[in-house]
């Protein structure tokens, strides 16, 4: 005696579907779980990046000049 179960095609076709489906929504939740953090700990990283990048920069001066009068002419 044996016995077995076979799920109508009506049903087993929009569950397979929905299976699918609730296996990608919670596959893009646990990325989006891991994603946040790895995502705040390279802003942390870029902005401490551009800060060391700016207190470098801080040694160096800009100047601008004038030229008054231009005696190349006149040797």
């Amino acid at each position: 005696m044996q016995t077995t179960f076979t799920l109508p095609r009506l049903i087993a076709i929009p569950l397979s579907i929905l299976i699918v489906g609730v296996f990608a929504v919670l596959f893009s939740v646990v990325f989006a779980i891991l994603l946040i953090p790895v995502a705040i700990i390279g802003f942390k990283f870029w902005r401490a990046l551009k800060e060391a990048k700016k207190a470098q920069n801080a040694h160096v001066f800009e100047a601008e000049y004038i030229v008054l009068k231009d005696n190349d002419d006149e040797l």
